[in-house]
């Protein structure tokens, strides 16, 4: 029996070996070998059972929008249910990584928006730390008053934001 065993995974590693030796012998010279024989992972979908709309716009526009109160940096109950769908889009996706992007409404000084935006993605950076994201795979960006979402009332409340996003493999 064990003989046979023995007998039977030689046969498959020299079958193996000879599959790749084949793989190998069918790219062209000066391509990558190593990109031609693997083939990168299909596209992965970012949730793997959406069940409320929330989830279902978060798959379809790959970000997640998190708001704040004027000049405030804490995280809200709202907020709090949005890190944690991030979280749980991250778990089902595995990203490379993931950027908190914060953004502020034109109120007070350009500087002060500046540090505001940077204060509101941390935030949100340990929110989803908290929730079990490592941290090295979290991309933090502060835009203050730059890009805002509604750009015809640059105090309007849909101004101060961090938006979440992913890039996968």
């Amino acid at each position: 029996m064990r003989q046979s065993v023995s007998r039977y995974l030689r046969i498959a590693v020299a079958a193996s070996m000879a599959a790749g030796a084949s793989a190998c012998a069918q790219v062209s010279p000066g391509e990558n070998h190593a990109a031609a024989v693997v083939q990168a992972p299909p596209n992965v979908p970012l949730a793997t059972k959406p069940t409320t709309g929330q989830e279902v716009g978060a798959v379809v526009n790959d970000k997640i929008q998190i708001t704040f109160p004027d000049g405030g940096a804490k995280i809200t109950p709202a907020a709090a249910k949005q890190l944690d769908l991030a979280a749980r889009l991250f778990r089902d996706a595995n990203p490379v990584l993931m950027f908190t992007s914060g953004y502020a409404d034109n109120t007070g000084d350009e500087y002060g928006n500046l540090l505001l935006s940077a204060r509101r993605a941390q935030a949100v950076k340990e929110g989803l730390v908290a929730r079990g994201i490592p941290a090295d795979r979290l991309l933090l960006q502060a835009f203050g008053t730059s890009e805002p979402a509604d750009p015809a009332d640059p105090n309007a409340a849909s101004n101060r934001r961090v938006v979440v996003t992913w890039r996968l493999l």
